[in-house]
């Protein structure tokens, strides 16, 4: 079966291309958001076209579409492509361009969605927990990219293939002042005593949507949240710890390089992964 996807506002099951100059390709000049799908439906939508119109703003890119084009695209895509569970992916680009940094003459913004199937991780790899390396890269915390979700990765790229390749599933970053950051592509929390500790976003994160829905999911069912700057050694007697994204969802942690050792996953690890599930089920929160 050919897939679809859509180019530009058009239906395409094939030739879905993008012009050799567009900018997203040669410049890594675009934004994009990840979307998971459940039931053929795309989860929190709003917060992630929120979060991408915030970096549309920040970027001077202009979106060509508006949430009921994302809203039927990906329904329509879900129909043709057979899928009840997977991740919308979409992209938008400056667009085609003159060589060089310089925006002039790049008026045509470049647009594409995708739905696929996603295998999430298995039971086996959530009770195992995931392990996390120390990234040797600090960021800096007023970096005007930290909040954007970019298409320029490559420095997560590196990041990760280092971590990979040390044995490790992901990499924990820190700041330049020494305080806890995020993941390559997850948000970082952890439990002292009952109570939820994680960055807050003054420390170079990215807003996270599930990060977001965690922190307010754990106040709504009176678990105390605490956000702040916090050094490494706050999570050395940590009793658990946990990561999160819209694809992984809610993950355990069962190690951070040299800091933390745990037994995952916790019991407010697993309290706040039932309150997820909920909210999926009930796609009942705006």
């Amino acid at each position: 079966m050919k897939e679809t996807t859509i180019v530009d506002g058009e239906y395409r099951t094939e030739n879905a291309k993008v012009s050799i100059d567009d900018r997203g390709f040669t410049l890594g000049d675009g934004l994009f958001e990840t979307i998971p799908v459940y039931g053929g439906k795309p989860f929190l939508l709003g917060r992630h076209l929120n979060r991408l119109e915030a970096g549309a703003l920040a970027t001077d890119i202009h979106l060509p579409f508006d949430s009921e084009d994302i809203t039927k695209g990906i329904a329509r895509l879900c129909n043709d492509n057979g899928i009840v569970r997977g991740v919308a992916r979409l992209t938008v680009t400056r667009g085609a361009g003159p060589r060089g940094y310089g925006v002039e003459g790049c008026n045509m913004h470049t647009w594409t969605l995708t739905v696929r199937p996603y295998s999430h991780p298995s039971d086996e790899k959530r009770r195992e927990g995931y392990k996390l390396a120390i990234s040797a890269i600090r960021k800096n915390r007023l970096a005007p990219l930290n909040a954007i979700k970019s298409t320029s990765a490559l420095d997560k790229v590196l990041t990760l293939n280092k971590a990979r390749k040390s044995g490790a599933d992901e990499s924990l970053a820190l700041t330049m002042e020494g305080y806890i950051s995020s993941c390559v592509s997850a948000n970082i929390f952890w439990v002292k005593d009952e109570n939820l500790y994680t960055p807050s976003l003054d420390c170079g994160i990215l807003p996270g949507v599930t990060r977001q829905a965690v922190v307010e999911l754990a106040e709504r069912n009176g678990i105390t949240v605490l956000q702040g700057k916090f050094e490494t050694a706050e999570i050395r007697n940590a009793d658990e710890m946990l990561i999160t994204n819209s694809l992984l969802e809610i993950m355990p942690v069962s190690s951070v390089e040299s800091v933390f050792e745990g037994k995952p996953p916790g019991s407010v690890t697993l309290e706040l992964s039932r309150f997820y599930n909920e909210l999926i089920s009930g796609q009942n929160i705006s």
